[in-house]
């Protein structure tokens, strides 16, 4: 019984251990925040829009995005209207690393969109952290035009659907 309970113990040490990413705001606290981004002295930038968007929908999921090379992308939101709003009608997988997949039985009206949230601010943080599903929110952000953010060594992540969007988020209502 005792060994049991030991190996109990360690298996779920390890799971935690593997499994461990910071929180979002020991993030924004190691970042210098603009149009370009420093996070532990990598410097991260994509082609945001000049003007700030409204964006707005209903939370369907919101999930903790964490990739180690992009750190500054925190969060994975999928904003909905009309019959996506509803499970009974639309569900929606996340697959993990900011993939999603939906499925339906019937052909649904409305929009489906992914957000992938990187914080303009430690306030905005603050506020994106405060989501929860099921909310209608709006989200004020740039939007990038080509849907990629790079850093200074080269390394970029790059969205290939036109229903994913990177967006520097300045404000949620």
């Amino acid at each position: 019984m005792n060994k049991l309970l030991i190996l109990i113990i360690i298996g779920a040490g390890l799971y935690y251990y593997i499994t461990w990413n910071p929180s979002t705001e020991s993030i924004v606290n190691e970042m210098e925040f603009g149009d370009k981004m420093i996070h532990k002295d990598r410097t991260y930038y994509s082609d945001w829009s000049k003007e700030i968007e409204s964006i707005s929908g209903y939370v369907r999921r919101k999930d903790r995005h964490y990739d180690e090379n992009f750190p500054i992308i925190t969060y994975d939101l999928a904003l909905t209207t009309g019959d996506y709003n509803d499970p009974n009608i639309v569900e929606v997988r996340h697959q993990g690393g900011g993939n999603y997949l939906w499925l339906s039985k019937t052909k649904p009206t409305g929009t489906i969109t992914f957000y992938h949230t990187v914080p303009s601010s430690i306030v905005s943080q603050s506020k994106l952290d405060a989501i929860n599903e099921g909310d209608t929110i709006e989200i004020l952000a740039k939007v990038s035009k080509n849907s990629e953010i790079k850093n200074d060594t080269g390394a970029f992540v790059r969205l290939m659907h036109s229903n994913h969007k990177m967006i520097l988020v300045s404000d949620v209502k």
